[in-house]
């Protein structure tokens, strides 16, 4: 077992609890190693870990997508995420708790007590981001008491990916993979991104409009006929967007 792990300052404890495996190196993503794909293929397994701070300050500003579309620009096959620290929901304004070291007011001793977690966000918001990176996103996400059990999990995670995902035949009886278009981990490209802020269009029938024309300067110069070929698009929306990119034609 070899697993790469980011010889950054701050994932020193995650290379001590990972022991002799680890192989400290310069790393994108916290923790790395190599896996069986069918057909005699490798695949490459990326681990980001996130204390709970620092993964809300991620729904707030994106940072973590970013760092998923990194890791799939430089060839990465499989991305997870580690969400690492003890939470819970306040009984009483829902908000999203950690516990803290501090002093209870009632004993006045230190004593662990749970505080808003900071910047502050509800439990229900933190919980559904979580969905969303594992259903839209196509994100392994695990849940970690602490830097030991976040340990346990990549030597897990490293293990199963040591077997090709079609010898893997637990749920196959039972569950085929779903066909569904998720967060694009590419970026996409400027036909889809300028069209998605025309009139009616939005990112669902951007697809659609950049497999159907080839360059920005097509889809400019495209007649009202042209954007009724795409499917979903009728006369309205489509003298509408021509309208919008100012082709007369």
């Amino acid at each position: 077992m070899i697993i790469f792990a980011s010889d950054l300052p701050n994932d020193q404890d995650m290379i001590k609890a990972l022991g002799s495996v680890a192989v400290p190196c310069p790393l994108f993503t916290d923790a790395g190693f190599w896996g069986k794909g069918d057909d005699d293929t490798t695949m490459t397994i990326g681990a980001e870990r996130k204390k709970i701070g620092d993964l809300v300050s991620c729904i707030y500003d994106g940072r973590l997508m970013h760092q998923a579309q990194i890791a799939k620009e430089n060839n990465i096959d499989v991305f997870c995420v580690i969400v690492e620290g003890e939470v819970r929901s306040n009984p009483e304004d829902g908000l999203l708790e950690i516990p803290v070291w501090s002093i209870n007011p009632r004993t006045m001793r230190r004593a662990e007590i749970w505080q808003p977690v900071k910047p502050i966000i509800s439990y229900s918001r933190f919980d559904q981001y979580l969905t969303e990176l594992d259903y839209l996103a196509g994100i392994i996400v695990k849940r970690s008491k602490d830097v030991k059990e976040t340990a346990v999990i990549i030597k897990s995670l490293w293990l199963n990916f040591q077997t090709p995902p079609s010898k893997h035949g637990s749920l196959r009886q039972i569950y085929e993979q779903p066909n569904r278009e998720g967060v694009l981990l590419v970026r996409p490209n400027l036909v889809r991104r300028i069209a998605k802020e025309l009139p009616l269009i939005g990112w669902g029938r951007s697809k659609a409009v950049s497999e159907r024309f080839r360059t920005v300067k097509d889809m400019v110069d495209a007649t009202v006929k042209d954007w009724q070929e795409i499917e979903g698009i009728g006369k309205k929306t489509a003298e509408k967007v021509v309208r919008e990119l100012g082709n007369s034609s």
